[in-house]
């Protein structure tokens, strides 16, 4: 149990500090409309995990710890929720392998053709294997050591080429650059945090700024062959596909899509400036280091005595009494 109480107070710690960073991080996006980059929705994902703590934070002896009532039972209902959490997770894996069993190897010609130049342009040394079948989603890549992408057979025919390349330049971009992965982390923070909404509110926030990053080097890596107005039809017409899935009894589709579709394609037509680009990330970095400052701050005056424990001794810097 001391183990666990360590661990339980560790894991309030980062879920506090991580809470202060994703409330920062959506004040700055939706107040200031500030196109965050990936590598700051990452920084969220290190607070909610990683404990910042002040050198001169030390561990209560063991002899002089007692249990305040209610945290051994909060600490226990925690790593139940872990658990139940995980197993769902384990499962959730262990039926999408299987689901991915019905799918067939695309025989498309026209549909292998535009995949493979697109794999040849993104410098992929090994493709994913790309499948056919009947699924919810339009298209989609999963997959952490093997990645592959599915595609859903009824969309093909109704996109043209210069789309269908666009949205298979974004789903190699999320394997090139380890979106997958990095999601894959970020779903076992949420379990580690469980108990906390905004951990779940940073996951979506993260997921959106994945795919806004596909955007931007899509577009990037298609400048001249796809302009902005035709990926941004490409996505309204994925979205149209996903409401007629989405419209069948069983099957659901909140505002939720249409208000990330709006704010990708808000973000796909805006016009910035490298000064304004350059400001922003400057801002951005001040607020990462104050947010450091603030979790050593807070970690020597709220981290120490640990709250779970009710030790009687006070709090003296570096060293016992």
């Amino acid at each position: 149990m001391q183990i666990l109480g360590n661990i339980f107070n560790a894991v309030i710690f980062v879920s506090v500090i991580g809470s202060i960073f994703t409330v920062i991080s959506l004040f700055v996006n939706y107040v200031f409309c500030c196109n965050l980059p990936l590598w700051f929705s990452f920084c969220g994902m290190i607070f909610f995990c990683v404990p910042f703590l002040s050198p001169d934070v030390f561990l209560i002896s063991p002899e002089t710890q007692n249990w305040i009532n209610g945290f051994r039972i909060a600490s226990i209902l925690w790593v139940c929720g872990c658990g139940v959490f995980l197993v769902h997770d384990i499962l959730r894996l262990l039926l999408a392998k299987r689901a991915i069993k019905n799918y067939q190897i695309c025989n498309n010609e026209r549909l292998n053709r535009i995949y493979s130049e697109c794999a040849a342009a993104a410098t992929r040394k090994k493709v994913p294997v790309l499948y056919c079948g009947t699924l919810d989603n339009p298209i989609c890549v999963t997959g952490v050591i093997c990645p592959v992408i599915i595609m859903n057979e009824t969309i093909i025919e109704q996109l043209t080429d210069n789309e269908l390349s666009a949205v298979f330049f974004h789903e190699l971009t999320h394997v090139k650059r380890k979106h997958v992965l990095l999601e894959r982390i970020y779903d076992y923070v949420c379990i580690l945090n469980w108990m906390n909404p905004f951990s779940w509110i940073a996951k979506g926030n993260f997921s959106l700024h994945c795919e806004t990053d596909c955007d931007f080097h899509t577009l990037k890596m298609r400048r001249g062959k796809v302009a902005e107005a035709e990926y941004a039809s490409a996505i309204i017409r994925l979205l149209e596909y996903s409401t007629v899935r989405a419209a069948k009894p069983g099957n659901g589709i909140g505002a939720l899509d249409f208000l990330l579709t709006k704010r990708r394609i808000k973000r796909i037509t805006a016009r910035t400036s490298k000064i304004k680009d350059r400001l922003t990330a400057l801002m951005l970095a001040v607020l990462l280091a104050l947010m450091l400052v603030l979790s050593i701050r807070f970690s020597r005056e709220s981290f120490y005595p640990y709250p779970a424990y009710d030790t009687g001794i006070e709090y003296s810097a570096g060293y016992n009494e």
